[in-house]
């Protein structure tokens, strides 16, 4: 079983300040696609620190954000009260737990978490959750290519090396292999009626930045590093100077949604 929350223990902060934020035309896309309204409810699966939940709250009467991690919550109420979001709630809970008896939401979102969760569970879940004609939107990021050169490549599989040729997956725990897709999950499920969107996105990163990010995921957060924190950021940082000595970076990738209807 992976303990997510240990194994992102010490990633809030970095989270909510590196992470990639989301094209603002999928926000767009979801409010036509999913008729949403100033009246609706939404649910945030997955929240990290409210980068889905926050931004879509703002075309809705409220939005539920759920995290396993009390410190994401933490992050992300402190993010909307920056933001002067206040129709945004945080919970901290695992999707697999939460109260089916709660009003009924419109759209169910979960961006770049569902791998974590027990999907089949979550889905079966969520069919008394979400109102006849919602939907549940399962929201993935992809990295198309990288300049100066495959520099992102390269990284990722130098973090691989790092941790020994299998990404880490918490205390005791491995990582789990995905044999079905996250489309066949929802085929599946009450959701079955599915429209893919696909948003392209330009993201320009300096060192510092990136390798904040790196702190903000599974293969890097202090949790997960302990005390071999300063080795991590030695290697990766001589690896990104080699191939940008200038210390800035572009990424180019995609944001594909599954967006699945409830009839």
């Amino acid at each position: 079983m992976i303990v997510a929350t240990e194994l992102f223990r010490g990633a809030a902060p970095y989270y909510a300040k590196h992470t990639i934020p989301y094209p603002h035309d999928l926000f767009r896309s979801l409010v036509r696609i999913c008729r949403l309204s100033e009246r609706g409810r939404g649910l945030d699966l997955g929240a990290g620190t409210g980068q889905i939940g926050i931004p879509l709250a703002l075309s809705m009467g409220k939005v539920v954000c759920v995290d396993a991690s009390d410190e994401m919550v933490e992050e992300g109420r402190q993010a909307a009260d920056a933001q002067g979001v206040g129709n945004v709630e945080f919970l901290v809970s695992r999707s697999e737990d939460l109260d089916e008896t709660v009003p009924q939401f419109d759209i169910t979102t979960i961006a770049g978490s569902f791998h974590w969760m027990d999907r089949e569970a979550v889905l079966a879940k969520l069919a008394s959750m979400v109102k006849p004609g919602g939907c549940v939107a399962i929201i993935d990021r992809d990295r198309d290519r990288s300049e100066p050169g495959e520099w992102s490549t390269a990284m990722w599989s130098d973090i691989k090396e790092f941790w020994g040729g299998n990404f880490p997956a918490g205390p005791g725990a491995t990582r789990p292999l995905l044999t079905v897709t996250n489309r066949e999950v929802l085929s599946a499920s009450p959701f079955g009626e599915i429209t893919e969107l696909r948003h392209y996105y330009e993201h320009h990163w300096s060192i510092d930045d990136l390798i904040g990010y790196l702190y903000s995921t599974s293969k890097g957060a202090s949790g997960t590093l302990g005390n071999r924190r300063e080795e991590f950021t030695v290697r990766i940082r001589r690896l990104l100077l080699s191939y940008s000595p200038t210390g800035f970076f572009t990424e180019h990738g995609h944001v594909t949604t599954l967006i699945g209807f409830r009839p």
